[in-house]
């Protein structure tokens, strides 16, 4: 059987699509596919995410990221394997503007860290032209941000940590300045790779433990446990053990565990 994803709204401090209630920071996620995710069957029957998995082993997260200002610049844990590893993958939907990832040659962490003392980290960084169509992939220890102006796809695995390096100075809606985790984030960065993103260029991605491939319009045949992204019609669907085919009028993404 193939399930509809409700969406959950998330609200972020650099979000560009409107706030969910009065005095929140505006939406800047929409959640498709996690743990929690309710998923609409037919005669609609309800179920969540995580009971198609084993006990804690909930393997991808699944959102839309809408951004009116820049991320923070961050980076994940796990670049040498250990638990709570944090591999992730943009498509740009739609918008124009930077993608920042890694640090030009020479940079160390020391000088890194002396960048974010005096407020010139964004200096020190690389960029990719983000348009529709760019595809980047951002393993675990890449340094990165997404530029004010994108909406993306985010294929990631299922690991909340994120360390912050560098916000801007700026403070969220209540007037708090945002936590940087500056020596736990210089510690994750693959420095081998100068915390760089890999460019990619096909429509498809084996990242080891999840794959991607667009697709276009048609009859798409989901294989089971796969999940299927229309990004035209802003919907997402996930197929059970048996899979299943759906009919689609546009462009879609289908994401594989």
């Amino acid at each position: 059987m193939i399930y509809n994803c409700l969406p959950q709204m998330v609200s972020r401090i650099w979000g560009s699509l409107p706030a969910v209630k009065s005095g929140e920071e505006p939406v800047g996620e929409i959640w498709w596919f996690t743990d929690n995710t309710v998923l609409e069957g037919e005669g609609g029957i309800r179920r969540r995410a995580d009971e198609f998995f084993p006990r804690n082993s909930f393997p991808l997260i699944i959102k839309t990221l809408h951004a009116a200002r820049d991320l923070s610049i961050q980076v994940h844990p796990g670049k040498d394997g250990t638990t709570q590893v944090k591999d992730e993958s943009w498509v740009v939907l739609s918008g124009s503007g930077k993608i920042m990832h890694g640090a030009v040659a020479g940079i160390t962490p020391v000088q890194f860290r002396d960048s974010v003392k005096n407020g010139s980290v964004q200096e020190i960084l690389q960029c990719i032209h983000g348009e529709p169509g760019v595809f980047v992939h951002l393993p675990a220890g890449t340094i990165h941000a997404l530029g004010a102006g994108l909406t993306v796809l985010e294929v990631q695995l299922n690991c909340t940590v994120t360390y912050r390096l560098w916000d801007y100075g700026r403070k969220d809606i209540r007037g708090n300045l945002r936590e940087l985790h500056v020596k736990e984030g210089l510690a994750s960065v693959n420095w081998k790779k100068m915390g760089r993103a890999t460019l990619i260029p096909e429509d498809s991605l084996d990242a080891g433990s999840y794959h991607m491939r667009k697709s276009g319009a048609g009859h798409i045949t989901l294989e089971p446990l796969e999940i299927l992204f229309l990004p035209e019609e802003q919907q997402c669907f996930f197929a059970d053990a048996t899979g299943g085919t759906i009919l689609t009028r546009g462009d879609s993404w289908i994401v594989g565990i």
